[in-house]
């Protein structure tokens, strides 16, 4: 509700009605010298300006009843009465206070009777007065409905961040269970092997508890997080598995949602080292491309089957393109191909900030 003990309304209100009366005043002594008369400036600047001024007075009154009583379906009866009530009273009160302003200034036609006066006055301000009254109306519904809009967009947030958290919780014990169950495969051959992997495990998910709650975290931290997690799949596959990393420098500080790299790369070893006996190697690369940070993991094994591509996308990579559809909408990109002669690719596509990328521009 409109409060009347603030000045910015009273302020609002002069500002308006010093304008009405500077335009006002231009118009009337325009119209008196092409009647060929010769207006007293100070008079018709005086006359206009003390009118206007009154009306300031009651623009906040008017504005603060709309807000008030505003009409409604099935609210109309009980707003109409005060509307018009107050209507009236803003034109008695108004034209009554000219009148004995305009008497004690000496502007007054003497030879009008002031029933003549009053009513004369009146009926021109009564159209003023619903006019003003129908602008607060208006003022009064956009400020509700850019209400309405503001708390649905908090609403539309809060889902947002409750739908990401449920895609992070569910990745996160996927990731834990997989690695559970590489330490108990390797309890069973390699105890030395298996005891190690616990250890790395440990510190995993000490790294992993600096970003709980957080969606976003630098890309920098996401490489430490994904490097312990590497440690733990090295320790499972020794001589098996190569890693290259290639990353812009300039990106490690740009914020990637947290847990984004690691099903990437489980996804990697799982299709291009777990499936064969051989020696394979996943490539992990982050570069800018367009205003994008351009991700891109790809392994060395023999790929997905033909037309299955979609089908391959487990727990990890589908919440990790679940995700970024909630984070970055159209602005992201997320591609999981074959390549031609062997091999699988996951391309993900982040826009970067603002500021990064006017730079890139520089």
């Amino acid at each position: 509700m409109l409060s009347l003990r603030r000045w910015q309304p009273w302020a609002v209100s002069f500002l308006c009605w010093t304008l009405y009366a500077i335009f006002d005043s231009a118009g009337s002594y325009a119209l008196i010298r092409s009647a060929g008369e010769h207006p007293v400036l100070q008079r018709v600047i005086g006359w206009n300006f003390s009118y206007a001024y009154f009306w300031v007075l009651v623009t906040p009154p008017i504005f603060a009843i709309a807000t008030r009583y505003g009409f409604s379906r099935g609210r109309w009866k009980k707003p109409l009465v005060v509307h018009t009530a107050a209507c009236l009273a803003v034109t008695t009160v108004v034209s009554w206070l000219f009148i004995r302003w305009s008497m004690l200034l000496g502007w007054a036609d003497l030879s009008t009777s002031l029933r003549v006066r009053f009513l004369d006055l009146g009926l021109e301000n009564l159209p003023r007065c619903v006019a003003t009254m129908g602008l607060a109306h208006a003022v009064a519904y956009y400020a509700r409905y850019r209400e309405r809009e503001m708390q649905s967009s908090r609403l539309e947030a809060s889902l947002a961040q409750a739908q990401l958290e449920i895609l992070r919780s569910q990745v996160e014990p996927h990731f834990l269970f997989n690695a559970l169950n590489s330490i108990a495969t390797l309890a069973r051959r390699d105890p030395a092997s298996a005891e190690r992997m616990t250890l790395q495990l440990a510190v995993l998910l000490r790294v992993s508890l600096d970003c709980v709650g957080s969606q976003e975290v630098s890309l920098q931290q996401e490489l430490e997080f994904l490097q312990n997690y590497l440690e733990i799949q090295k320790t499972r596959f020794h001589d098996r598995l190569t890693i290259h990393l290639k990353v812009d420098s300039d990106l490690l500080s740009v914020p990637v949602p947290s847990l984004i790299l690691q099903p990437l790369v489980e996804n990697a070893i799982r299709h291009g080292i777990a499936q064969s006996a051989t020696a394979g190697c996943v490539e992990i690369s982050a570069a800018k491309h367009n205003g994008t940070m351009a991700i891109e993991v790809v392994d060395s094994g023999a790929g997905t089957s033909q037309g299955s591509v979609e089908k391959s996308l487990g727990v990890g990579l589908r919440n990790t393109r679940a995700r970024l559809q909630q984070l970055y909408g159209s602005r992201s990109e997320f591609v999981l191909e074959n390549i031609p002669g062997g091999g699988c690719r996951v391309r993900l596509a982040i826009p970067l900030p603002a500021l990064a990328s006017m730079r890139d521009a520089h």
